[in-house]
């Protein structure tokens, strides 16, 4: 069976760069985006199974294992936030943050970030976060303005 155009471009390139997140090919294809895609879509069980056995057949790298069915919970608001950082291209979710079905991701991610801090969240979790763009680290602040002294 025939690779699908991205999994052969990935094939290619990965054999002589190494394939960062931000990484570009020649012709112009965001393939670090693109391989953060399916590895996340396969944390969450979203990938479609052909493109997994494709993947799997050039050895690629998934970094991370799949979330189990059995925790549900999870599940859902990893789906939740892999849909925040597609529509809002970060995973940098405001705190007080509810998706349209009510699930008060921001909150959620707080916690797992604030568990991640204290050394409490597991090396597996802080994988999973990491692939989505999620770091314990402190957020970016925007600019500060000043007021005008009048």
């Amino acid at each position: 069976m025939p690779l699908s155009p991205a999994v052969r471009r990935y094939a290619e390139q990965s054999r002589n760069v190494a394939i960062g997140r931000d990484f570009v090919s020649n012709d112009g294809f965001q393939l670090g985006r693109w391989a953060d895609r399916q590895r996340i879509a396969r944390v969450i069980r979203s990938l479609p199974p052909q493109r997994e056995h494709e993947l799997n057949a050039i050895g690629f790298d998934w970094q991370v294992e799949p979330i189990p069915q059995s925790d549900a919970k999870r599940l859902l608001m990893l789906t939740e936030l892999a849909a925040y950082r597609e529509a809002h291209g970060t995973s940098e979710v405001p705190v007080h943050y509810v998706t349209d079905n009510g699930d008060r991701l921001g909150e959620w991610l707080y916690r797992q970030i604030k568990r991640w801090r204290t050394g409490k969240l597991p090396e597996t979790e802080q994988a999973v976060l990491s692939l989505f763009g999620v770091s314990p680290g402190a957020r970016r602040r925007g600019p500060r303005t000043t007021a005008n002294p009048t």
